[in-house]
């Protein structure tokens, strides 16, 4: 017979104290989790309930301080009558005169210099930042809709917000480069495209660029210079040019005109002196850049058809044209 020690047996009593029993082990085990009580057993809520804290997770973007449209969409941001309202209400700041209201687009092009968010649609707030910033001529007041959070997988469609933005130029805004009609027309979360598009968009420019008293401007600025006919003879007088700086302002070129009629008058040519009736005033641009305000003394704006040119593998081209006249006379032809 096989003989146990003392100690021998006091670990066999140790390894029984520490294994439990079959059935002691499965009454310890927890009951299954259950999953429907806090979803009512419905699949559906369950599945929407994560999707959300999923979405939870996107990147926060700044919140707009402009109003909500009755109706959250693309189209509903477009058409929401209080936006076109405070557009077409707006004053035009002292300093400024307008130049379109209520466009559906902001201002894109050559002359941009930067942009702030406002707490309020206040022209007021942009004129006074313009005026304030080194060769700021003119600025777009705007609401834009944009996302709460950062579009992509997670973020199909978040919700939205109204961003007030004044973008600032150096040039002259006009309607027909307000063309930034923001990124997609429709919410699309098949593509994780967020509609963005702007509303009440409205142009202010400084009043330098207004015409000198007596003279009446026109009030369709174009992207082109007057292109002097030459029958019977050549009708082209002569053009002045102007630095932009401070002093660049409407009535330069009115000034050039009455001084070039004194001296026609003081200097008569073979057919008699030609009296300067018409002038046209735009900014010509070199790569996109102004640089200078060019005078000529021909036409008014029906012979605007003169816009741009390459030279030396540089592009120029032409903004803001108006064309001014004295009031001698009402029209002016071949």
């Amino acid at each position: 017979m096989k003989s146990f020690t003392f100690a021998t047996l006091a670990l066999a009593a140790v390894a029984r104290a520490q294994l439990p029993d079959l059935e002691d082990l499965a009454e310890s085990v927890p009951a299954p989790i259950s999953v429907t009580p806090p979803f009512g057993g419905n699949a559906e809520e369950l599945t929407s309930t994560l999707r959300f804290a999923k979405r939870a997770t996107c990147a926060a973007q700044a919140e707009g301080k402009g109003p909500a449209p009755e109706v959250d969409t693309p189209a509903g941001f477009l058409a929401d009558a209080d936006f076109a309202a405070t557009a077409l209400n707006a004053d035009a700041p002292a300093g400024y005169f307008d130049t379109f209201q209520n466009a559906k687009g902001s201002i894109e092009g050559v002359g941009y210099k930067t942009f702030k968010t406002i707490d309020s649609y206040s022209t007021a707030a942009c004129a006074g930042a313009c005026t304030a910033m080194d060769g700021c001529n003119a600025f777009n007041i705007f609401y834009e809709r944009n996302g709460l959070a950062a579009t992509g997988d997670d973020c199909p469609k978040p919700k939205s917000t109204t961003i007030i933005k004044c973008s600032f130029w150096t040039v002259p805004v006009v309607a027909d480069h307000a063309t930034n009609i923001g990124n997609h027309a429709n919410d699309q979360p098949d593509n994780n495209q967020f509609g963005i598009v702007i509303a009440a968009s409205n142009g202010y420019v400084s009043n330098k660029f207004k015409p000198v008293a007596g003279w009446h401007g026109t009030t369709d600025p174009v992207d082109a210079a007057i292109n002097a006919p030459n029958k019977p003879t050549d009708t082209f007088i002569r053009s002045q040019t102007f630095p932009i700086s401070a002093d660049y302002k409407g009535s330069n070129c009115a000034k050039a005109c009455a001084d070039q009629a004194a001296y026609e008058y003081r200097h008569p040519s073979a057919g008699g002196a030609r009296a300067c009736q018409f002038v046209n005033s735009y900014l010509l641009l070199k790569n996109g850049v102004a640089q200078s305000q060019v005078c000529s003394m021909p036409w008014d704006n029906s012979y605007a058809t003169n816009s741009v040119q390459k030279s030396g593998g540089n592009n120029y081209s032409i903004t803001f044209g108006l064309s001014y006249s004295n009031g001698t006379v009402a029209t002016q032809s071949a």
